[in-house]
């Protein structure tokens, strides 16, 4: 695959604030940054131009037409998306489902725009997720495997936007679109209740969590006896997650469409390792129902940090097969790639070792 001759050309980075942005964002040193985020971003360098924007807003299409034009960005990185509620203030569906579907469309249209009489933006990246497979998957899935979520409104959110991207496709005139579906991001930086939840942390946003959190109180992860139940993770290190992107938005082609799985290194995590390498205790309760009951009770009552929805993918199996990202990079993908699965989870532990929890 040739690279794109796109060296030092201005890139927009929608969600350029949040944790991925922040590790992508150096990457990009040469390039003119120019961020679209509800917040700006913490980027000590020069050559960001940052433009605060809720993408979900009616003339946010024009906005974002005006604002590529102007720019003469060539390619778009969008990370823009709720993951969790209770951090971002998004606390309902519709809001959620505004920001991260119709936030969406609205860049698409920008895009459309831009490139009804001339291609000016060559390339879309859109970061998807796992999630969107399920929470129950059969084995490493390739990238042709039915995506089927449920209950979890982020998963729900990734696969009708992945969907959105591949309708507008052709549009696009000529535009590139690389839709990477990567497993739940750990490392330095990365705050939000999945992390929170894998150390044993009770829910910093309510009243009885915080007062569990000063009397040192850890909360165990919650499995359902059974083979079932075993849990298979496959984590994947944000700092390698921003290295892969940055490497994408140099090797595309002009009409191309790819999808691709990317996890970290190596064998995926079980169940005990989850909880012995976070150093939290691990409970086997006799059915998924009871730990299901209790996921909501602990989130009813402020302890836990975790939204009852997003349990099935807690008590889940999920890995994906990377053959064909690993195709792609070739002899570069241990470089780019270059945590395992515990490598990333260790980090976990080291964050908390130096005061990050």
């Amino acid at each position: 695959m040739n690279s794109s001759d796109s060296t030092g050309t201005p890139i927009l980075v929608t969600g350029l604030s949040g944790n991925l942005g922040q590790h992508l964002a150096p990457h990009f040193k040469d390039h003119l940054r120019v961020g679209m985020d509800l917040f700006p971003p913490k980027v000590d360098h020069p050559r960001v131009e940052f433009h605060s924007l809720d993408l979900s807003t009616p003339e946010a299409p024009a906005v974002v037409e005006a604002v590529l034009r102007e720019s003469g960005a060539r390619q778009v990185v969008h990370l823009a998306f709720v993951l969790d509620p209770m951090r971002t203030g998004a606390l309902s569906h519709p809001r959620q489902w505004e920001i991260n579907v119709r936030g969406t469309a609205h860049l698409l249209e920008g895009v459309e725009r831009v490139n009804r009489d001339q291609r000016l933006v060559e390339h879309f990246l859109y970061p998807s997720s796992v999630t969107s497979y399920g929470p129950h998957l059969p084995g490493p899935v390739r990238e042709d495997h039915p995506q089927r979520p449920h209950t979890y409104t982020y998963a729900l959110h990734k696969m009708e936007t992945e969907q959105l991207c591949r309708a507008r496709f052709p549009a696009l005139n000529g535009c590139a679109l690389t839709i990477v579906r990567g497993h739940i991001f750990l490392g330095p930086g990365v705050d939000n209740f999945i992390v929170t939840a894998l150390r044993g942390r009770p829910n910093p946003r309510t009243a009885l969590g915080r007062w569990l959190r000063r009397h040192q109180f850890r909360l165990p992860f919650l499995l359902p006896r059974g083979d079932l139940y075993g849990g298979l993770y496959q984590f994947m290190h944000i700092e390698d997650a921003a290295r892969l992107l940055h490497w994408l938005c140099r090797h595309y082609q002009p009409g191309e469409l790819r999808i691709l799985n990317a996890q970290g290194r190596g064998e995926p995590v079980t169940g005990e390792q989850v909880a012995r390498l976070a150093g939290v205790p691990l409970f086997r309760l006799p059915s998924y129902k009871l730990v299901g009951l209790l996921y909501r009770l602990f989130w009813w009552m402020g302890v836990s940090p975790v939204p009852p929805e997003s349990f099935p993918y807690f008590a889940g199996s999920y890995v994906m097969n990377t053959e064909r990202l690993e195709h792609l990079l070739g002899e570069e993908y241990p470089k780019i790639i270059r945590h395992t699965a515990e490598k990333a989870l260790r980090s976990i532990a080291d964050q908390e070792s130096a005061g990050g929890g």
